[in-house]
């Protein structure tokens, strides 16, 4: 059966704060670090829907009825703060993989959205998380009737300036990690975030920035390109704090774009 996807995006705004409330002050702090204290963001939502195209009108779902849906359901969490105003949230942090699974439910139980696909939220430009629902084994489209994903996955994008004889790799680039599992009960995070920049910074921007690649051990015997920059640094970032590295996505001033997955 052929699926197809439509996807809408929109933004809202509100504020919270990360505190598990069975953690005193202290550890609330070492745990989460500057989002401990009250903070707002300016989100961007992407909700994709999927299914089957109308041969009668060709579209799966009508863009005007599914950006209404969207702002239905986001009116709720829109200039409000997220602990304080949201039922959601009383015992749960607002985490934005927590965040992007409540609206996961939210249009997974409307009929209208009941082939969700995927969500995807971003707390800004440079970090977002992601829910794919899985797919049914029968076929490959999504599984109506599925329980909600069992892991998310977030990502962290970071730039980098290199200098490199080969034209091709280009010399500003951008580079997306992401991580997935599932989400930790007690902390609300898939993975630390400012321990994945920390390693992030040991092994890619202390190493590479401002660098010419050619003069790096790693390119001694192989050819810098976009793919083997991402080769290596696959077993660097391996040992992230929580999950499992999922993905190591690089693109450079050009438009090309290179993803790569080490399964």
């Amino acid at each position: 059966m052929s699926i197809s996807t439509l996807t809408k995006r929109i933004e809202f705004s509100a504020s919270h704060f990360y505190r598990n409330p069975d953690w005193d002050a202290d550890k609330n702090r070492r745990t989460f670090g500057a989002c401990f204290q009250e903070h707002g963001h300016n989100y961007l939502l992407e909700v994709t829907v999927g299914g089957r195209v109308d041969p009668v009108t060709g579209m799966i779902i009508n863009l005007y009825d599914l950006k209404h849906i969207v702002t239905d359901v986001l009116e709720e969490f829109d200039h409000k703060h997220l602990n304080l105003d949201l039922p959601y949230f009383e015992r749960t942090i607002p985490t934005t993989e927590n965040l992007a699974l409540v609206l996961w439910r939210k249009f997974r139980a409307r009929p209208e959205t009941k082939d969700l696909h995927s969500i995807r939220l971003f707390e800004g430009e440079d970090l977002w998380a992601e829910l794919i629902t899985p797919e049914s084994p029968e076929s490959s489209g999504p599984a109506t009737d599925q329980a909600e994903p069992s892991e998310a996955s977030i990502t962290r994008r970071y730039s980098l300036t290199t200098i490199s004889s080969q034209p091709t790799l280009g010399q500003y680039l951008e580079i997306e990690i992401s991580v997935g599992g599932p989400i930790e009960t007690s902390t609300g995070r898939v993975t630390d975030i400012a321990a994945l920049d920390a390693l992030v910074h040991t092994h890619l921007i202390e190493r590479f920035e401002g660098k010419d690649l050619s003069q790096d051990p790693a390119f001694q015997a192989r050819p810098i390109s976009l793919l083997t920059l991402a080769q290596t640094l696959w077993p660097l970032l391996e040992p992230v704090a929580g999950g499992r590295l999922a993905k190591v996505a690089i693109q450079n001033q050009h438009e090309t774009r290179v993803e790569y997955t080490n399964l």
